[in-house]
C-alpha cells in the first residue's frame, strides 16, 4: 500500500498542480526520516525553526518569518530558495517514494481533485496495490483549543462540509475495481511534514509549468 499526501498550487491565469508524493507503507519511516533530515539541516545552516510550517508560497514570495520568535531578523531572498533546495535534496535521498504532478487549465480544486484520484486509481491496479489519500485540510476543532461546545461542533461541520466534495470523489470510484481505499483524509499541512513536501513540490511544478505557458 502507498499513502499518498497531496497539495496543489496555482493560479487564475495558469491553472492548477495538483501533486502526491506517494509513500510505500515500508518505506514511511525512511521517507519521513529523511525530511526531518531536512529540517534539521536548514536549522543548523540557516536557523530556521523547525517547528514552523514550510509554506511554499509564503518561503518563496518573503512572507512572514521562519525564523525562531524574538529573532528579531528575517530570511534573506537567497536564505529562502536555500531553504527549498536544501529540503528536497534530502528529501530525494530516501528509496520508497514516487511523486506525480498533473498541470491543469483551470483553478477549480475539486476538478483537479478528480483528475489526480483518477490517476492515482489507475496507478494503483497497474501497480497491484492499494492507496490512501491524505490532503491539505481542516480535521476539526484543534484538541488543544478550550472553545465552546457550541463552537467545537461548528468548527467539526465546517470540516466536514469542506470535504464534501472530495469525499465524493472516492465514492464515485466503481467499489468493484478502485484502488484508492477509503475517504481522503484531511491533515492540516501545519501538522504533516509530507503534505509540506508536496506543497513544495506543488509550488516548484506549477511555476516551472506557469513558465513554459508564458507568451
Amino acid at each position: 500500500m502507498y499513502l499518498a499526501y497531496v497539495d496543489d498550487s496555482g493560479d487564475s491565469r495558469h491553472g492548477v498542480t495538483p501533486t502526491a508524493v506517494l509513500v510505500e507503507d515500508r518505506a514511511w519511516t525512511s521517507v519521513l526520516r529523511a525530511r526531518l533530515e531536512g529540517r534539521r539541516s536548514i536549522h543548523r545552516e540557516l536557523g530556521v525553526d523547525t517547528s514552523k510550517e514550510l509554506h511554499a508560497n509564503d518561503l518563496y514570495k518573503g512572507r512572514g518569518s521562519f525564523l525562531p520568535a524574538g529573532s528579531g531578523d528575517h530570511l534573506s531572498t537567497v536564505q529562502r530558495e536555500a531553504t527549498g533546495r536544501i529540503m528536497l535534496s534530502h528529501l530525494a535521498q530516501a528509496d520508497g517514494f514516487h511523486v506525480v504532478t498533473l498541470a491543469m487549465s483551470g483553478r477549480s480544486k475539486p476538478r483537479a481533485y478528480r483528475h489526480l484520484i483518477s490517476w492515482l486509481d489507475t496507478w494503483a491496479g497497474t501497480n497491484d496495490t492499494t492507496v490512501m489519500v491524505l490532503y491539505d485540510g481542516r480535521q476539526g476543532y484543534p484538541p488543544s483549543s478550550s472553545g465552546s461546545a457550541e463552537q467545537v461542533l461548528v468548527e467539526w461541520e465546517t470540516a466536514l462540509r469542506d470535504a464534501s466534495p472530495l469525499r465524493a470523489v472516492h465514492r464515485d470510484l466503481p467499489i468493484a475495481t478502485r484502488r484508492v481505499i477509503e475517504d481522503v483524509v484531511m491533515q492540516d499541512s501545519r501538522d504533516n511534514q509530507l503534505i509540506q513536501a508536496a506543497d513544495l513540490i506543488a509550488y516548484g511544478a506549477f511555476h516551472k509549468h506557469a513558465h513554459t505557458r508564458a507568451p
